[in-house]
């Protein structure tokens, strides 16, 4: 039963992509891209999600119900809002931030170089919780931590319309959680295909991401189909499905997401 109660308050987050560096902009879904926002210009982003689990996948991989009926599920539904200032063409920095105020999420990206075909880029963040709930601060649990870490992104152009987006993370807290051994590493990727000159991206994406504790790792595969629509000149209207494929010990978890992205120069 302890193993329980820790596989249900803390790796929860498996799905939750607030674990990695956020605040920073994207071209896709799941994936970082190289670019960055422009020169002095601000991105402002509020997103809309709701999350469904009904299943957790044990320590062998078979899929369990959460509470032992096809009737019983979690729904978890949420806004976040994201502001990221671009400088140089180089360097973006930003931070996203929930609606209930519990939690920040603090990035920033460099362009080590880029160019026609492909480009390189690092990203470093944090994620600082507000604590904006009773805390007992006996009990370090992963949601009232602070987390640093970083990684790279990769992006690659092939034709005109055809682009892939990858990037590495690798996170972890700055003091012990509760039955965490390590930090926890993220891999996602994201293919994307424009059509109608530009206006419509179809996107579809990996992510794969794990962690380590003190009796059993968790990790979980997950897709992300979706698309972009980029009709005018300083916003992008982005819709994804996310929904988890593979995993051990952790829940699977099935998403919708609405983001609007705004530019403001």
């Amino acid at each position: 039963m302890r193993k329980v109660i820790i596989l249900f308050a803390v790796v929860l987050f498996g799905f939750d992509v607030s674990a990695q560096v956020g605040g920073l902009s994207n071209s896709k879904l799941g994936a970082l891209s190289v670019d960055v926002v422009g020169h002095h210009k601000v991105e402002f982003e509020p997103a809309f999600f709701h999350v469904v689990s009904k299943k957790a996948w044990n320590s062998e991989g078979n899929l369990d119900q959460i509470y032992g009926s096809a009737d019983s599920a979690i729904h978890s539904t949420g806004l976040n809002f994201r502001i990221t200032y671009g400088l140089w063409d180089k360097l973006e920095i930003g931070a996203s931030l929930s609606t209930d105020l519990q939690m920040s999420n603090w990035g920033l990206r460099y362009i080590l170089f880029s160019e026609k075909k492909i480009g390189v880029a690092v990203i470093a963040g944090a994620n600082i919780p507000f604590k904006n709930k009773v805390v007992d601060k006996s009990i370090r649990i992963a949601d009232n931590m602070t987390s640093l870490g970083g990684g790279a992104v990769m992006s690659m152009q092939f034709s005109e319309n055809l682009s892939l987006d990858f990037n590495a993370q690798y996170m972890t807290f700055t003091k012990k959680v509760n039955d965490h051994l390590g930090g926890s590493y993220y891999f996602n990727a994201d293919l994307g295909y424009y059509l109608f000159n530009h206006q419509l991206q179809l996107v579809g994406g990996l992510g794969y991401q794990g962690s380590s504790f003190d009796n059993f790792t968790s990790n979980v595969l997950t897709v992300y189909p979706g698309f972009t629509i980029e009709t005018g000149n300083n916003y992008v209207i982005v819709l994804y499905a996310p929904f988890d494929i593979y995993g051990r010990n952790a829940t699977k978890n099935s998403a919708i997401i609405l983001a609007l992205s705004l530019t403001i120069n």
